[in-house]
C-alpha cells in the first residue's frame, strides 16, 4: 500500500513539474500575444494535466506467458507465514506527508490570523477578498484617507472581479499542490506566477471595463503597494506583492481580439494536454527487452513433497503472475488452495533483480514479497518456513535475458 500511495504521489509530482516547466515557456507568449485574461487561464494546464491519469485507457493486462509446465502442482496449506520486514516506501511515505502535513498546518494559521481581522486590516496593508464560500472585501483602517473616491471605486471593483471569478478558491487548489508537493521548488513558483497572473487578469478587466480609468487606477496600484503584509495564502489582495513595474506596465498593453484570444489559449491547452496524455500513457520501457525465468515450485513436509517445474516469459520491469492449483495430494494436510506466484524481473547489469509476491487460497493470504538478486543462467532459491514447523515452501528461479529481437508466442497462457 506504501509502495503504491509513494508511487502516485511521485507520479503526480513528476507531472507538476512537466505542466510548470511548460507554463514558464508558454506564459511569455501568452502575456505578449493574448494578454493577462488567457495567461491566467492558462494555469488550468497544471491541474488538468495531472488528472490525465484518471482518464480511461485500453486495458493493458500484465504479460502472462506459460510455454511449458510439468509434475503435480500442490499449494502450502500451512497458515500464513511471519510478515516480511517493513518497506522503506512507508518511511519515505511518511517523511513526506509529515512535511506536507506541517506546511498546510502554518498555511492555515496565516489564513486563521486574517479571518480574525474581521473587516478591517491594519494601516498601510492592501484591500483583500477574504473567505472561500462566502467572501467579503476587508479594508484596511486607512483606506478612505489613502485612496481618493476614483480610486476607492476601482479598488472595490477589482475585488469583485476576483470574488466573480472565484479567485480565492483557485488560490485554495494552488495552496494544496504546492503544499503537498513541499519539497518541489517548482510548485511554490507555479503557486506565486499564478496569483501573480491573477492580479494582472483583474487589473484587465477593470481597465476593459474602464478605460478611461488608467491614471486614476495607476496612482492606486501605487498607493496600495503593501507595506504590511499579512501572508495569508487564500486572499486576493489588491497590493500583491507582485513586481510594480510589470504590473503597471501591463496596464498600457493594448488588448487582443476576445475570439482570437479564446481560440489561441484553447488550441495551446489542448495540444499540450494531449500531449501529456499521449506521454504519459502505459507503455513499454524503450529497449527493455523479454526475460525468461525458469521456475520450480517446492511444498514439502515430513516424507511428503509435491514439486512443479514451469518456464514463464515476460519484459523487463513488467509484473508477470502464475496461479497454480493442486490437483493431488500424498498425504494428510494436503489441500487443493490455489497458489498466487506475482514475478517482477529487472535487469541489473549482469544481474536480475526479482521481486516476487506470493500468496494462496481464495481470497489470497500473502506469504510474503521477498527479492533475490542472481547472475543470468544461475539458480536462485528463495524458502519460507514457520517456526515449531517442519513444513516448507520454495521457490527456486534462473533467469535469462532473451535476444533483442525475441517476440512472445501468441495467445499463449
Amino acid at each position: 500500500m506504501s509502495e503504491r500511495l509513494l508511487a502516485v504521489l511521485l507520479q503526480q509530482g513528476l507531472l507538476l513539474s512537466a505542466a510548470v516547466v511548460s507554463m514558464a515557456a508558454l506564459r511569455p507568449l501568452l502575456l505578449k500575444r493574448l494578454g493577462a485574461g488567457s495567461a491566467y487561464a492558462a494555469w488550468l494546464l497544471v491541474p488538468a494535466l495531472l488528472l490525465t491519469p484518471l482518464l480511461p485507457r485500453p486495458a493493458q493486462e500484465p504479460l502472462r506467458v506459460v510455454l511449458q509446465a510439468t509434475g503435480n502442482a500442490q499449494t502450502l496449506a500451512a497458515p500464513a507465514l511471519p510478515a516480511p520486514p517493513p518497506d522503506h516506501a512507508a518511511v519515505w511515505l511518511g517523511l513526506w506527508l509529515g512535511g506536507a502535513a506541517l506546511v498546510l498546518l502554518e498555511q492555515a494559521r496565516r489564513q486563521w490570523r486574517l479571518a480574525r481581522l474581521s473587516e478591517r486590516l491594519p494601516a498601510g496593508s492592501s484591500p483583500a477578498l477574504v473567505g472561500l464560500l462566502k467572501p467579503r472585501v476587508a479594508l484596511p483602517v486607512d483606506f478612505d484617507q489613502r485612496f481618493s473616491a476614483a480610486e476607492r471605486e476601482l479598488i472595490l471593483a477589482h475585488e469583485q472581479v476576483h470574488r466573480a471569478r472565484l479567485d480565492n478558491l483557485w488560490n485554495l487548489l494552488a495552496c494544496a499542490m504546492a503544499g503537498l508537493h513541499w519539497w518541489n521548488p517548482l510548485a511554490w513558483w507555479a503557486a506565486r506566477r499564478m496569483q501573480a497572473d491573477q492580479e494582472l487578469a483583474c487589473d484587465a478587466a477593470v481597465l476593459a471595463a474602464r478605460p478611461g480609468a488608467l491614471v486614476d487606477y495607476t496612482r492606486a496600484l501605487l498607493a496600495a503597494h503593501d507595506l504590511h503584509h499579512l501572508g495569508a495564502p487564500l486572499a486576493s489582495r489588491w497590493g500583491s506583492s507582485h513586481p510594480l513595474v510589470e504590473r503597471i506596465a501591463m496596464l498600457n498593453r493594448p488588448m487582443p481580439l476576445n475570439r482570437r484570444r479564446a481560440m489561441l489559449l484553447a488550441a495551446t491547452v489542448a495540444t499540450v494536454s494531449t500531449l501529456a496524455y499521449a506521454a504519459e500513457g502505459p507503455q513499454p520501457k524503450a529497449g527493455a527487452g523479454f526475460i525468461e525465468l525458469q521456475l520450480k515450485v517446492e511444498r514439502s513436509q515430513g516424507g511428503d513433497k509435491s514439486t512443479i517445474e514451469t518456464r514463464v516469459i515476460g519484459r523487463d520491469g513488467e509484473r508477470m503472475m502464475m496461479r497454480l492449483n493442486a490437483i493431488s495430494g500424498d498425504g494428510p494436510g494436503w489441500v487443493t488452495e490455489p497458489l498466487s506466484i506475482t514475478l517482477w524481473p529487472n535487469k541489473a547489469g549482469d544481474s536480475a533483480l526479482i521481486k516476487t509476491q506470493i500468496s494462496r487460497g481464495e481470497p489470497g493470504v500473502e506469504l510474503g514479497r521477498p527479492s533475490v538478486m542472481t547472475a543470468w543462467g544461475q539458480k536462485a532459491r528463495i524458502e519460507l518456513t514457520r517456526a515449531g514447523s517442519d513444513e516448507k515452501f520454495a521457490l527456486e528461479l534462473a533467469p535469462t535475458a532473451l535476444p533483442p529481437d525475441f517476440q512472445p508466442p501468441k495467445n499463449t497462457f
